[in-house]
């Protein structure tokens, strides 16, 4: 029986020292017997621990690969000695090459205009070998030809040059023969073709594959459930997409109300209901609503359809009735075509028409009338996604230049006008970042009514100001804030706005704090900003809060 038990211990003792023993590390040294070749060597990066001499050996075959790349094409591999736990590879790197000469056989469209080519011979340095090469293999690959190989062949030094002719074995060139989509079948056809510009017997190759998947991250009302993926078959090509449908429509609101001493009853507060894509088209519908006591009022209903009838074109068309007080009544007519030139440039046509009603006698003191105008403008509009869970853009354009003509009771005048949005964020790192909006409005006319200037101010522009309380022919106000993420769905974010418009050149500023989080299914924006009176001075009691609460579902 002891001897049964000492047995054992022994044949677990030997395989606990075997297993130490063999997952024991191994040291790599590479050296020369000429210091002047250990200089060189002594620059080069390389792995230093290794698990068995397997790896050892692919490590000192890529060594000698890298020093063929800067030149020491003849270089050789001596011997590899083992001292313990450590191997010592010595090389001679021999004679440097500095300069190449490659013909170019066929295919030179293949190569940019950079190369100096002269009877289908490129001379550039040793360094650029590899450069050339990939640039050759990517040109195949953006025509299909995605499991062609490109290499040098016929290569000999001659007065330190090296020459050599490529052999570029082209492979079959691949078509998208079939689109399937997994996990969304509804998913718009319109968004395949425009969107991601996938077309049947369109050219497949892997830059495409990258383009999906960061062009699904730019659509809100899906996801990717994996990347994409190819099959390929002896004659076909076959793409795979996985999407899931989120849900993304939202609904913000708050609604109170109050009675006069004539004992009607008054409605506060403001909804904002916004549907996308529930007839699986892509298409959007908001409605927005808004009333602070009998100041103001606003009723505003936009909808808009992606790529209509599998096209480029998308049009858009808003309606609004504004109400100020008992002084004025303006009705507003809206409609955009645009067309995508790519999946971030689009430009297009507008249209818009605005008539304004006097809701007491003339008041010619606050200089209010009766108008219709229409104009007819230019639309330019860039975006760049960020790609976060806010759906910001790392940046964005907007531009809308238009001319038309205003009339009113016995006049007529020409106008022009102007509309401009930016904005950037610049990432400082992972957690901080800056962001920098600019909102520019231009109204050139000879003669200007007040209930046809621009109405700005509020939580969508200049924060700390009433709502729409500002009213101006000319402004332009800058909103930046630095935003520092707390979480993946959290960031805390500073507010300083500045601004300034046409009317005696006044300038508007405020600052404040803010923080915006995802939960769940809803959106969270609290905030605070105070802005500075006509007397320069700042005021709690200028604080506006600004509440954004909005569930999606």
């Amino acid at each position: 029986m002891n001897k049964k038990i000492t047995h054992y211990i022994y044949v677990l003792f030997f395989i606990f020292f075997s297993s130490d023993f063999i997952a024991q590390k191994i040291n790599l040294k590479i050296t020369s017997k000429s210091n002047i070749d250990n200089l060189i060597l002594e620059e080069v990066d390389f792995k230093k621990t290794h698990n068995n001499t397997t790896s050892i050996n692919s490590e000192v075959n890529k060594v000698s690969n890298y020093l063929k790349n800067i030149g020491y094409f003849t270089n050789t591999i001596d011997s590899i000695i083992t001292i313990k736990n450590k191997q010592i590879a010595y090389f001679s790197l021999n004679e440097k090459t500095k300069n190449a000469r490659i013909r170019i056989n066929n295919n030179i469209n293949l190569l940019q205009t950079k190369y100096k080519i002269e009877n289908k011979i490129i001379s550039i340095p040793i360094k650029k070998i590899k450069a050339l090469l990939l640039e050759i293999s990517n040109s195949l690959e953006k025509q299909g030809r995605s499991f062609s190989k490109v290499q040098l062949k016929n290569i000999y030094i001659k007065d330190k040059i090296l020459f050599g002719e490529t052999e570029i074995l082209s492979s079959e060139k691949r078509n998208i023969n079939k689109l399937i989509v997994k996990g969304y079948k509804e998913f718009p056809n319109s968004y395949l073709k425009n969107h991601f510009n996938l077309k049947l017997n369109s050219v497949f190759n892997q830059k495409k594959i990258k383009d999906i998947s960061n062009s699904t991250k730019s659509i809100q009302f899906i996801k990717e459930i994996k990347p994409p993926e190819i099959l390929f078959t002896k004659d076909s090509t076959i793409l795979y997409l996985y999407l899931k449908k989120i849900q993304n429509n939202s609904f913000d609101g708050i609604i109170s109300f109050t009675s006069k001493e004539n004992g009607k009853v008054v409605f506060n507060g403001n909804i904002n209901l916004k549907l996308h894509n529930i007839l699986n088209t892509g298409e959007k519908f908001e409605l927005f609503w808004n009333s602070i006591g009998g100041e103001r009022q606003e009723f505003k209903i936009l909808t808009e359809i992606p790529y209509i009838f599998n096209s480029t074109i998308t049009p858009e068309i808003s309606f609004s009735i504004y109400k100020q007080d008992s002084t004025f009544l303006n009705t507003n007519f809206n409609s955009k075509i645009k067309y995508s030139i790519t999946r971030k440039l689009k430009i297009g046509l507008s249209y818009n028409t605005e008539t304004s009603s006097e809701l007491e006698q003339p008041n010619y003191i606050n200089n209010i009338n009766n108008f219709t105008n229409n104009f007819i403008g230019f639309q330019l509009s860039y975006t760049k996604p960020k790609f976060d869970l806010f759906y910001n853009n790392k940046f964005s354009l907007e531009i809308n230049p238009s001319i038309g003509k205003r009339k009113s009771k016995n006049n007529t005048s020409n106008q022009y006008k102007l509309r401009a949005t930016t904005s950037y964020i610049f990432d400082i790192n992972y957690r901080n970042s800056i962001y920098i909006k600019n909102d520019t409005g231009l109204l050139n006319s000879d003669t200007y009514l007040n209930n046809e200037l621009f109405r700005i101010g509020g939580a969508n522009s200049i924060r700390g100001y009433n709502e729409q309380s500002i009213f101006t022919k000319s402004y332009t106000f800058f909103n930046l804030e630095y935003r520092f993420l707390t979480t993946e769905k959290s960031y805390l974010y500073s507010i300083t706005d500045i601004g300034k418009i046409k009317e005696n050149n006044n300038k508007l500023l405020s600052f404040g704090l803010g923080y915006k989080f995802i939960n769940n299914s809803s959106f969270f924006n609290i905030g605070a900003a105070i802005s500075k009176d006509q007397t320069d001075q700042i005021l709690l009691k200028n604080t506006k809060i600004i509440i954004d609460w909005s569930i999606y579902f």
